[in-house]
């Protein structure tokens, strides 16, 4: 099954679930990093902005946008979690 993409590129799905699967692998590294007390606010903003890229490419991937929401509260939220 292939996504279109601007009328011209093809992406394989198959792409996109690998890409998905290497941001919440990156989510789940993130944990530790914040109970370690190092910095963990910036890979999360870089995580946010490829997600959004992602949701904005393919906006029928509904999981994302809850993911999306969850990093976004953890980042408002900071060290008050």
């Amino acid at each position: 099954m292939y996504v279109i993409y601007d009328d011209s590129l093809n992406i394989d799905s198959s792409v996109v679930k690998y890409n998905l699967k290497r941001i919440l692998n990156q989510i789940y590294r993130l944990l530790p990093l914040r109970e370690e007390e190092e910095d963990w606010q910036k890979p999360l903003a870089t995580l946010l902005i490829e997600l959004v890229g992602l949701l904005h490419l393919f906006p029928d991937l509904s999981e994302g946008l809850k993911i999306l929401s969850k990093l976004q509260g953890m980042l408002e939220l900071g060290n008050d979690l």
